[in-house]
């Protein structure tokens, strides 16, 4: 690696922050890795001694212009007969008079356009993530064959600090799919290389990678790329190569990450202060006071941060934090962003305050708001120096929901929303973290019965954040889904948080992500085709669903996700025998067809003592004449509550099914499916339901395929505790992912 510094040391010193081609392949060299015979002539030089001595009859003319980024589109790479070089560089020349020389190579002999002879491996340097490896589809329309792939397919992607040992490497050769094809994987195909070689191009790039991480040295590499990597003979040589690179000096600053008690006072506050309460209006902090002790919390350990005599709503103000009686473990503010500053260094020099929601904006997220934000995080610096568990969420926090502690600080009035306060009967306890506050309150009041033990608004992440928060979720042996939304990582957090749910999902939790920022609107472009093709969403989603966590594609599956954890998170899931029932040809068939091949789930036929059991209830029902016992089954329109009802039980009782997905169409006469045929009685289908699938820890989940008139009833079965949905392959769509993750 001393080599390779030298590289950078002479580069950096000519003013220069990316290499040459001719010095890519140095460094390639200096790795033991392979590439083409070749040299950068100077411009007078004729070439024609160092061309009679190149392997082959062709040679490769290539200008060396640290102009010309993209020299094949340019017309700057030429292929030809040795016998011709000469008169092709004279022609070069000519074009490009400002060229500081003319590289003349080897030329390898590959198939263009063939899969498998055309790889691209690069190295980048994610913020989130650390150094990452991709390995995937090259040549001259890489980006747009990735494109029109399939995701997930190509590339493949992994964090070098996950490839230090054979096993961990040969694993991340498998996992690439176009290297199926050079190792005649494929119907039809035949080897081109051993996975030794591919292996030992990983292996050097990891190294290279980890050695300038901006932890060892004076670099930071920030991308390595070489595309084409064609497999030639059994050999991979590097055809082009691009690396850049920046002293370790301005790599981002480590965050500074909160304690674990900080983050817990947070998530399980004993005391809680407001500030920002006006005596005279309910402005946005008095909402959050009486959110706060209108969820239980006690007075007695509620206080008002004001320079005001007396109580307001029976809560005492203190004119400062040095005064309060205790320690406090939540201050929320909401106060004008300019008054923060100040807020915030007193709260910090009393050595008082544990946590605080910082409800107030316009810190950082605004133009012109930086000032605001560098005295924050000054402020939090010298607050930590006082309290080292001293840690702050927010600012333009919607606030935290506590259920453990009782503690309401969403400023939204109860007019306009049922918080999501207390539990529902049979579900899993659950964690919602988000960076938008809006996503939370959108969800949980589509969702009423959706109770998460902590829903917590994160905002804009000064210095608490969505992986902080996660973390601290993860150790809670009660917890048993992790929901999270994020709109980005601080540096390290990505790894920090694959870490996280790995864990978590080997202590058998569900962690569901949503990350934004995914298209090129969403996020910014970054330059170069491995940071294109694996972009930072792209590197999120592969390495947090390598480690676990089922990464929601829209808003509407990443919902979807959470009721099913919150509903059967808590049980195993078996090997997926799922059990399908309706009243309706359309909807057996649009869940059949969302079983894919090789799906977990497996709608296996009943054995025949449940097969008995079944064909009774169709007798009792008098539907015996039209419906078989089936996997899917249609009971048909005549199939009344008690043979749904029946059929549920004789199911989970018989322990032949980890699963099963109820959708009947509720218009239908014999069914009770509107309030004036009281469904919600004790004796209706909801409760019948939720007691079968309470008795049984049986994921049931229901779907009722109707309008508005409907929505009472489907409101029953979700305060049973059941996931409900209005269309049947939306349904099977989150079982299935739900089954499927680990």
């Amino acid at each position: 690696m001393k080599a390779v510094s030298a590289i950078f040391d002479k580069a950096f010193g000519e003013g220069r922050r990316s290499l040459s081609e001719a010095e890519v392949y140095a460094v390639f060299n200096a790795l033991r890795l392979g590439t083409p015979k070749q040299a950068v002539l100077p411009m007078s030089d004729t070439g024609d001694s160092f061309i009679a001595g190149l392997p082959g009859e062709k040679a490769v003319i290539k200008i060396s212009s640290a102009k010309t980024l993209h020299k094949t589109e340019s017309g700057g790479v030429r292929i030809c007969a040795k016998t011709d070089a000469v008169a092709v560089m004279a022609e070069m020349k000519a074009k490009f008079p400002d060229a500081e020389g003319i590289m003349i190579s080897e030329y390898v002999e590959h198939a263009v356009f063939a899969l498998g002879q055309e790889l691209m491996l690069g190295a980048r340097m994610d913020s989130g993530f650390g150094p990452i490896l991709t390995l995937g589809v090259g040549g001259t329309d890489a980006e747009g064959l990735t494109k029109m792939l399939k995701p997930g397919t190509s590339p493949a992607i992994a964090s070098a600090y996950a490839l230090n040992t054979p096993d961990e490497t040969q694993a991340f050769v498998k996992s690439a799919w176009i290297w199926k094809y050079a190792a005649g994987e494929v119907r039809g195909g035949k080897r081109l290389a051993d996975d030794k070689a591919i292996a030992e191009w990983i292996t050097a790039f990891a190294a290279l990678m980890r050695r300038f991480d901006g932890n060892h040295g004076d670099w930071i590499i920030d991308e390595v790329e070489v595309n084409p990597l064609a497999v030639s003979g059994g050999r991979l040589v590097a055809l082009d190569g691009v690396l850049r690179f920046k002293p370790a000096g301005e790599a981002e600053p480590a965050r500074n990450v909160p304690t674990e008690k900080g983050v817990w006072s947070l998530l399980k506050p004993g005391t809680v202060a407001v500030a920002g309460v006006s005596e005279s209006k309910m402005n946005m902090a008095r909402i959050i006071l009486n959110n706060v002790f209108g969820a239980g919390f006690p007075k007695e350990h509620l206080y008002i941060l004001k320079d005001y005599n007396g109580e307001i709503d029976g809560v005492k103000c203190y004119r400062s934090c040095a005064d309060f009686p205790e320690q406090i473990d939540m201050l929320v503010v909401a106060v004008p962003g300019a008054a923060v500053p100040k807020l915030l260094e007193e709260a910090g020099a009393s050595g008082k305050i544990n946590g605080l929601v910082l409800i107030s904006g316009g810190m950082g997220e605004k133009e012109g708001t930086e000032r605001v934000k560098d005295e924050v995080l000054e402020m939090i610096a010298k607050a930590r120096q006082i309290n080292p568990d001293f840690a702050l969420s927010g600012g333009n926090s919607l606030g935290i929901v506590s259920n453990p502690s009782k503690v309401n600080t969403l400023f939204i009035p109860k007019e306009k929303m049922t918080p999501p306060l207390g539990s529902t009967p049979g579900h899993a306890k659950t964690a919602f973290i988000s960076q938008s506050g809006a996503f939370v309150i959108t969800v949980t009041s589509k969702y009423p019965e959706f109770r998460p033990e902590y829903c917590v608004t994160v905002g804009n992440q000064m210095d608490v954040t969505v992986p902080d928060y996660a973390r601290a979720a993860a150790q809670d042996p009660e917890i048993k889904a992790i929901l999270l939304y994020m709109e980005g990582l601080k540096p390290g957090d990505g790894l920090r948080l694959a870490e996280t749910v790995a864990g978590a999902v080997k202590d058998g939790k569900k962690v569901a992500v949503y990350k934004a920022g995914r298209t090129p609107t969403g996020q910014k472009a970054v330059m170069g085709h491995t940071a294109s093709i694996a972009g930072s969403f792209t590197v999120a989603k592969y390495l947090l669903e390598q480690a676990g966590a089922f990464v929601a594609d829209t808003l509407e599956e990443f919902e979807d996700y959470a009721q099913m954890c919150a509903g059967y998170a808590a049980h195993g899931r078996g090997t997926g025998r799922l059990f399908i029932l309706s009243n309706a040809g359309f909807e057996s068939a649009a869940m059949a067809d969302n079983i894919k091949p090789g799906s977990y789930l497996k709608p296996v036929y009943p054995s025949d003592g449940l097969k008995a059991k079944l064909a009774e209830l169709l007798r009792a029902g008098k539907i015996d004449g039209i419906v078989d016992v089936n996997n899917p089954m249609d009971v048909t329109p005549m199939g009344p509550d008690f043979v749904l009802s029946g059929i549920a039980e004789a199911v989970l009782a018989s322990g032949e099914y980890d699963a099963m997905i109820i959708s009947p169409v509720p218009l239908t006469v014999v069914m009770k499916s509107i309030p004036s045929e009281g469904f919600g009685s004790k004796d209706g289908l909801p409760a019948k339901l939720g007691e079968l699938a309470r008795r049984y820890k049986t994921p049931v989940a229901f779907c009722a395929a109707a309008g508005d008139l409907y929505g009472p009833y489907r409101q029953a079965m979700a305060k049973e505790g059941l996931a409900v949905f209005t269309s049947a392959d939306r349904c099977l769509r989150a079982f299935s992912a739900f089954f499927t993750q680990k």
